[in-house]
């Protein structure tokens, strides 16, 4: 796979790009503000928080009134989204976001607005979503998932999908070998005798959700680590990757979030030592230098959301949302303003094109 460079100097078309990027976003709302009541709060994916902080600075600068503003996964143990709404805990994931949406809680006093608007997801709708609350899923930029291990690894420059089942099912008999237990490297196309060791992110990651998704696994296998939700998704920085095992060690991530952080400077090191590897030997990116993007003929693509609570009516999408996130189709804020595609573009994602703001209905 094409190795992507860093350090480098943006210049020529990316940089006019990221020069209509007026300034870093921030995590959380600004130090000091409280969200109003009518403001428009978002909480729960953490590949999407980057992004989704950045579109909010920008779009907040178009608007005197319902100002939109996003809550990282990660930060504070608790946060209070709204003026008059009681402290939670901080959804961290697509799926703790979710559960948040659907709790309906609303500020002190007020029988119109709620305490949250509307969920990030880096997940599809899956059986159980729209239990108690009916919720449309917004989509509104491509991503892709991949594996990823230490610059120094054991493994090899690509796993097929069977063998990624296998690693992640700790059973090698799956592999048709006649092999048992764990998988080993050179099982797999690796030189090393030693176990893979495969990692994974907190359970309500939507990334985690997916890769298991694509991958086939529904149950993991006990060799999988850490048990304990310790590992946030999208970042080589965490302890576990600097251990004993990390030359073994294998760790799904997504791809647009990798190149926000190594090529376009959001977040730069979060992704430590690790590095993107292909996929039933197709790479994830495309591209060099600059210009590197997510491989549209990569096998894990995936669209990322946005997740409402469904109106009822035929675009399914709350009409104070509209401006934002679409009627259902391409109409919003996010799918039509020029500085919301560059943002995407920036941080990695793919345009939807016609498809943004297309509504998928969660299933109870």
């Amino acid at each position: 796979m094409p190795r992507i460079s860093m350090g480098l100097t943006i210049t020529g078309a990316v940089a006019a790009v990221l020069g209509i990027l007026a300034g870093p976003a921030v995590a959380d709302p600004p130090v000091g503000i409280v969200p109003a009541h009518t403001s428009i709060v978002g909480v729960g994916s953490d590949t999407t928080q980057a992004v989704l902080n950045q579109i909010s600075l920008d779009y907040d600068r178009t608007t005197a009134t319902r100002k939109l503003y996003s809550f990282d996964a990660t930060g504070s143990a608790t946060i209070v989204t709204k003026t008059g709404c009681a402290a939670i805990t901080r959804p961290n994931g697509s799926s703790a976001g979710i559960t948040a949406l659907k709790a309906n809680a609303r500020p002190s006093g007020d029988a119109t607005d709620f305490c949250i608007d509307f969920a990030r997801s880096s997940r599809s709708p899956k059986a159980g979503d729209g239990t108690t609350t009916h919720l449309a899923f917004v989509a509104y930029a491509k991503d892709a998932v991949t594996w990823s291990a230490n610059a120094t690894t054991n493994a090899p420059a690509s796993l097929s999908t069977p063998q990624l089942r296998a690693i992640y099912s700790c059973n090698a008999a799956l592999l048709g070998t006649g092999k048992t237990g764990r998988v080993i490297w050179n099982e797999v196309g690796g030189t090393s005798t030693a176990a893979v060791v495969p990692v994974i992110p907190q359970s309500s990651s939507g990334t985690r959700s997916f890769f298991l998704s694509k991958i086939g696994v529904t149950t993991l296998g006990s060799c999988v680590v850490p048990t304990n939700n310790s590992v946030v998704e999208n970042e080589g920085t965490n302890p576990i990757f600097a251990n004993a095992n990390k030359a073994n060690e294998v760790f799904p991530y997504s791809v647009a979030v990798y190149l926000a952080q190594t090529v376009h400077n959001h977040g730069a090191g979060t992704q430590g030592q690790l590095k993107l590897h292909s996929v039933n030997g197709v790479a994830p990116t495309t591209g060099t230098g600059t210009a590197t993007k997510i491989n549209p003929a990569f096998p894990y693509i995936r669209s990322v959301y946005n997740v409402v609570r469904d109106n009822a009516a035929a675009n399914h999408v709350p009409t104070y949302l509209q401006p934002i996130f679409g009627a259902g189709n391409d109409t919003g804020y996010i799918c039509t303003n020029a500085t919301a595609q560059a943002d995407l573009a920036s941080f990695g994602f793919l345009s939807l094109g016609s498809n943004c703001g297309r509504v998928t209905l969660a299933t109870s």
